[in-house]
């Protein structure tokens, strides 16, 4: 019988996969958190680290642009930043959603988008081949994409910091893109919320709304029978 110590690496990440879980933490835009200056060089220093760290996906294909292999981009907005997007978006673009809130009560916002390469031309000239091709390649890239995000999110729970994974609302649109530089080439697939300790301001944390609506009903062991 195999028995483990407590403390072996299957353990460790189990338990870091449990603790993950979603919490919005939402601020006023009017009146932002603040994270005192020199523990938020630190945790600007850990977020910046595990980014980096979540880059050890795998991937299918080398998507190879600007001669770069990952199908995937992180783009990084620190705290002042991101407060400085939420409050624009809200005053001068009228996002009433979530969106704004979320930025100005986050420590830092990692945008995560990934690089399809299906051409939109290919659908107007009725190019099927190419249109299969590259939508086959385009799912591994989208796959790959979501294992960095997912890296991420484990990094940066077992760093001590609490995350929500958005779909980005505005983040994500040409208004978003727009704002931060992002090419028109690329697609969000996750704006990472990371939530700071010690951050000073009123906030509102909401946690995720299917904790304890997962199962294992969806595994299955088939079998191939000799008839």
């Amino acid at each position: 019988m195999n028995s483990r110590p407590v403390s072996d690496p299957l353990t460790t990440v189990r338990e870091v996969l449990m603790r993950r879980r979603t919490e919005k933490v939402l601020g006023d835009v009017d009146a932002p958190v603040q994270t005192p200056e020199n523990q938020r060089a630190q945790f600007d220093a850990v977020v910046r680290k595990c980014v980096l760290d979540s880059g050890w996906a795998p991937f299918h294909f080398v998507r190879g642009v600007d001669d770069l292999a990952e199908p995937w981009r992180a783009h990084i907005l620190w705290q002042d930043q991101a407060q400085a997007l939420g409050k624009v978006l809200k005053h001068q673009h009228g996002d009433a959603t979530k969106v704004p809130p979320l930025l100005c009560g986050c420590g830092a916002v990692v945008l995560v988008t990934w690089l399809p390469e299906t051409d939109p031309m290919a659908f107007e000239k009725g190019d099927c081949t190419s249109l299969q091709k590259s939508a086959a390649r385009d799912e591994e890239h989208l796959a790959a994409t979501g294992a960095m995000v997912q890296n991420l999110l484990l990094l940066l729970t077992a760093a001590g910091m609490g995350t929500y994974w958005s779909s980005g609302g505005n983040l994500g649109k040409s208004v978003g893109f727009d704002l931060l530089g992002i090419p028109a080439s690329e697609r969000l697939i996750a704006a990472v919320f990371v939530d700071y300790a010690d951050t000073q301001g009123e906030v509102t944390k909401k946690p995720g709304a299917h904790r304890d609506k997962r199962g294992a009903a969806w595994i299955r062991e088939p079998s191939i029978s000799d008839g």
